[in-house]
C-alpha cells in the first residue's frame, strides 16, 4: 500500500461488514479509508460515525473545573473512537469473507483508489464530498435496476433531475419526463459541447382507446355515482360495438355519439326511473367538451410522439391529478407494451421515465390508474428497456412496492423520521448510521447507493449548467421590482394646482 499516513487503528471486536477504530486525529464523516487485510488485499471502508472524548473531562461537575482543567489539557490528550462501514475489495469490489484483524492500521483513501471505486460509470453526477473526485453512475445498472430521488422541498432535486437529464442526453438516450409542474418544458443547457436535444410534448388522450371508467373519471362523474358510471359504459359499449375509431373525424364526433346513446336509453321505458341520473351523465360528457376539449384526440398513440435519443418532456401543469393520473396510465401502458412488441421483433428501444411528484400519482393509500401500470413498470421494465426514476419529497406517502423496486437512491435531507424508516424500508443499503446522516446534509448534498454505483457515497451534486423552471424565485427582488413599476405607473405628472 506504500507509505502512507496512519490515521487509526482498529480495536475491539471486528465484522465483514464493520469495525470500530481508534485515532488521536478526527477524520471527516463520509470519507474513504484503506485497511490491509490478512490476504494482502486492499480493502475500501467509509466513516459513518465519529466520537471525540478527553479523560481529564470525564467527570467534570462544574464550570470553575472545566476553566482548571482546560490550563492543563494538552492537545494530544483527546482521542477519537469512530465506525467505519466495510464497502469492499478494490479489485473485486466484494465485501470480503473474513473481518480485518484487531489492532490494523487504517489508512486514508488514495485518490488513485477512489477513482477506481467512484468515477468508471458512463455519467457524472458529482463529487465526493471528502475530495474533489468525480462521482460516475453506471446507465445500464442505473436503468434496470430502476431509481429514486428522494428529499424535502428546496434540497435539490429538481437540479439532480437536470444534472441527470444532461448527462443521459450525452449518451443520446431516450427519455420520458412526465412533468407534473411543467418545470423542464424550456430546460435548456449552456453547455456548447452538449446542447440537449429536447422534444415537448402534448398531453392528450385518445378518447376512444381509454376504458370507460377512465372516460367517466375525465368528465368528473363522481366514482360514487353508481348509477351514471355503468350507464355510461353501457353507452359506450353500444357505440363500440358498432363502430371503430376510424369511423369518427374528432373526438368530439366520438362523445356526441355516446351522448345520443344515453339520450337514446333515458327515454327507453326500461330506464326511465334512473331518467335524472342519465341526465347528469350527459351533462358531464358535454361539460368534459366544453372544458377539456384541448385534451380529446382521437387517432393518436402517444408513443408515436416520442423521439428516441431526445429528452422528452410531457409538461402536466394544466392539469388536475384525476387527468393526470389518466394522462400518465395510457401513456405508461402503452409505452410498456411497446416496447413489449419492439424486444419481440428484434429491435430494443430502451427508454428511462422520469415520473415528478410520484408520492402524487403513485401513492401508498389510494389506488390510482398509474400506479397499476408504473408499478408494472417497477416490476418488469427491465426485461423490456423500460428503466424508471421516481422522485418525490414525501417517501412515506409513496407506494412502498414501486419504492422498493428502485434498488439506487440518490437521498437528500430528510428530517421527517417517518419519511427516513420508508425509505430504509424500501432499501436493504440504507444502515442505520448512513440513516443518521440525512438531517444533517446541505443543499446538493446527497447519498448515493445501489448497484449503478456499487459503493455508497456522500455526493455533492455537480450544479445543472443551464436554465431550467425548478430553481427558487428570488422573492425579495420580485418584490421590489413591483414597488418600482408600481411606484413609477402612479407618479403624477405635474402639478395642476389651480386649474379647473
Amino acid at each position: 500500500m506504500g507509505e502512507r499516513e496512519v490515521i487509526g487503528y482498529i480495536v475491539g471486536e471486528t465484522t465483514t461488514t464493520e469495525v470500530t477504530f481508534l485515532s488521536n486525529k478526527i477524520p471527516e464523516v463520509g470519507s474513504y479509508v484503506s485497511i490491509e487485510y490478512p490476504n494482502g488485499r486492499e480493502v475500501l471502508g467509509m466513516i459513518e460515525g465519529v466520537m471525540q472524548s478527553c479523560p481529564i473531562f470525564n467527570e467534570v461537575l462544574s464550570v470553575e473545573d472545566i476553566l482548571k482543567l482546560k490550563k492543563l489539557e494538552k492537545e494530544d490528550s483527546y482521542q477519537v473512537i469512530g465506525k467505519i462501514k466495510i464497502l469492499g475489495d478494490v479489485e473485486e469490489k466484494k465485501i470480503p469473507k473474513i473481518p480485518p484483524k484487531p489492532g490494523t492500521e487504517v489508512y486514508s483513501a488514495s485518490e488513485d483508489v477512489l477513482k477506481r471505486m467512484f468515477s468508471a460509470g458512463h455519467i457524472e453526477i458529482g463529487k465526493l464530498l471528502s475530495k474533489d473526485i468525480p462521482v460516475k453512475l453506471d446507465v445500464n445498472m442505473l436503468c434496470s435496476r430502476h431509481l429514486a430521488i428522494l428529499a424535502i422541498t428546496g434540497m435539490g432535486k429538481s437540479n439532480t433531475v437536470a444534472v441527470l437529464l444532461s448527462e443521459l442526453n450525452r449518451l443520446k438516450a431516450t427519455v420520458l419526463v412526465f412533468d407534473i409542474h411543467g418545470e423542464y418544458r424550456y430546460i435548456e443547457s449552456y453547455d456548447p459541447n452538449n446542447r440537449l436535444r429536447v422534444n415537448v410534448l402534448e398531453p392528450k388522450i385518445n378518447v376512444y382507446q381509454i376504458s370507460s371508467e377512465s372516460l367517466a373519471d375525465l368528465a368528473g362523474v363522481d366514482v360514487a355515482a353508481t348509477k351514471q358510471r355503468p350507464y355510461i359504459r353501457m353507452a359506450v359499449d353500444n357505440v363500440k360495438k358498432e363502430h371503430s375509431e376510424s369511423d369518427f373525424n374528432s373526438a368530439e364526433e366520438y362523445i356526441n355519439s355516446i351522448i345520443e346513446e344515453l339520450e337514446n336509453l333515458s327515454d327507453h321505458p326500461k330506464y326511465k326511473r334512473d331518467y335524472n341520473s342519465i341526465q347528469t351523465a350527459i351533462f358531464r360528457l358535454k361539460d368534459m367538451l366544453k372544458f377539456k376539449k384541448h385534451l380529446l384526440t382521437l387517432h393518436y398513440n402517444p408513443v408515436e410522439k416520442i423521439k428516441e435519443n431526445h429528452i422528452n418532456i410531457l409538461p402536466l401543469e394544466g392539469l388536475d391529478e384525476s387527468d393526470m393520473d389518466i394522462v400518465i396510465s395510457h401513456m405508461a401502458k402503452e409505452i410498456l407494451a411497446d416496447r413489449k412488441r419492439a424486444l419481440r421483433e428484434g429491435y430494443p428501444k430502451p427508454i428511462f421515465i422520469v415520473l415528478e411528484e410520484a408520492h402524487l400519482i403513485i401513492p401508498k393509500n389510494r389506488n390510482t390508474k398509474s400506479k397499476l401500470y408504473i408499478s408494472r413498470i417497477a416490476r418488469e421494465g427491465r426485461k423490456f428497456g423500460v428503466g424508471l426514476c421516481l422522485v418525490s419529497q414525501r417517501p412515506k406517502t409513496l407506494d412502498p412496492e414501486a419504492l422498493s423496486q428502485c434498488n439506487n437512491l440518490i437521498i437528500s435531507k430528510l428530517i421527517e423520521p417517518h419519511d427516513q424508516q420508508h425509505v430504509q424500508q424500501a432499501s436493504e443499503s440504507l444502515s442505520e448510521d448512513l440513516l443518521k446522516q440525512l438531517p444533517g446534509l446541505n443543499v446538493g448534498e446527497a447519498i448515493i447507493i445501489g448497484p449503478a454505483l456499487s459503493i455508497p457515497a456522500l455526493v455533492k451534486i455537480n450544479k445543472f449548467k443551464g436554465r431550467y423552471g425548478g430553481e427558487d424565485l428570488d422573492i425579495v427582488g420580485i418584490w421590489e421590482r413591483s414597488h418600482r413599476e408600481k411606484s413609477y405607473e402612479e407618479e403624477p405628472l405635474g402639478d395642476y394646482e389651480g386649474l379647473d
